[in-house]
């Protein structure tokens, strides 16, 4: 198994994060070709900084990425808010590059995240995916449960909620 490092992002990362949304948004053969498209990746580097247009609400939030060397190819990005009553934080974007899948780099980035989340508090938090990409099977796999799914099951966007009530566990995986 390939070995990895993991930190803190910082705003200078923004480019790269933006690069790897969006090498993991075109691999989602699943999506019309309309929302694969290029130029749709979050600001990152505004979101880390909560400057606009991500100031409307300005919450405490952390990203942490996954490197080989000075190559990041995975980040986890969360905040302190959710939507869904009982959950005080939200994971904004979970991405691992598609060749680096499977090898327990998403784990390990959750894992980071609830390490941040678990010593203010907070052991419970919402992950948000398309229901036909890799994030249902990671998210059942991690002990997550379905808080929000689409009424339509066919629709290829189709956005699913998970919930997990076990971040104090998780963070127990170092």
């Amino acid at each position: 198994m390939m070995k990895c490092s993991l930190r803190q992002a910082s705003p200078t990362d923004g480019p790269a994060l933006m690069h790897i949304e969006q090498a993991c948004r075109v691999a989602r053969s699943f999506l019309p070709e309309s929302d694969r498209a290029p130029g749709l990746s979050r600001q990152w580097r505004a979101w880390l900084q909560c400057s606009p247009p991500f100031d409307r609400h300005p919450s405490i939030r952390r990203a942490f990425v996954a490197f080989d060397h000075a190559d990041i190819f995975g980040f986890i990005a969360v905040s302190h808010d959710s939507m869904y009553a009982g959950y005080r934080a939200d994971v904004a974007g979970l991405y691992v590059l598609p060749r680096y899948r499977r090898r327990g780099f998403g784990r390990a980035l959750l894992t980071a995240a609830a390490h941040w989340l678990v010593p203010d508090g907070i052991t419970r938090l919402t992950l948000t995916g398309y229901q036909r990409d890799a994030t249902r099977p990671f998210g059942e796999r991690l002990g997550g449960f379905v808080i929000h799914s689409p009424s339509d099951e066919t629709d290829p966007r189709g956005l699913i909620t998970f919930g997990f009530a076990n971040l104090a566990e998780i963070a127990g995986h170092s």
